[in-house]
């Protein structure tokens, strides 16, 4: 009897983690098309920064997790979600910024939207 709740607990625990690494391949499952239609082009820009740097954040966590036991499955509850989420707002920002013609780094550019 308890090999079969050992093995039904294992089962568990492989479709929790696969249920969560499934939409990881896909960063637009996490983000809402349009989301940050509505933001101007510093708005965008400052949000695309945050972003990044707790992406790169999460990068080095998850690094230092996968290193212990259990750490991939530790990723994969605690970090992957939020990681998954960045790159889908990052992805939805390069489209808002693109959409609004924002201006990119250059010395010669105003820094302004055409709209």
């Amino acid at each position: 009897m308890p090999m079969h709740r050992e093995r039904i607990g294992r089962i568990a625990i492989a479709a929790v983690l696969a249920t969560t690494l499934s939409g990881c391949g896909s960063p637009e499952a996490f983000t809402s098309p349009g989301k940050y239609d509505l933001y101007t082009c510093e708005d965008i820009e400052r949000q695309i920064i945050g972003i990044r740097a707790r992406q790169t954040e999460l990068e080095q966590v998850m690094g230092r997790a996968s290193q212990g036991a259990g750490g991939d499955f530790v990723n994969a509850i605690a970090y992957r979600g939020e990681y998954a989420q960045g790159r889908g707002d990052l992805a939805e920002l390069a489209k808002a910024k693109s959409d609004k013609q924002c201006a990119v780094d250059s010395k010669f550019s105003s820094g302004r939207a055409v709209f």
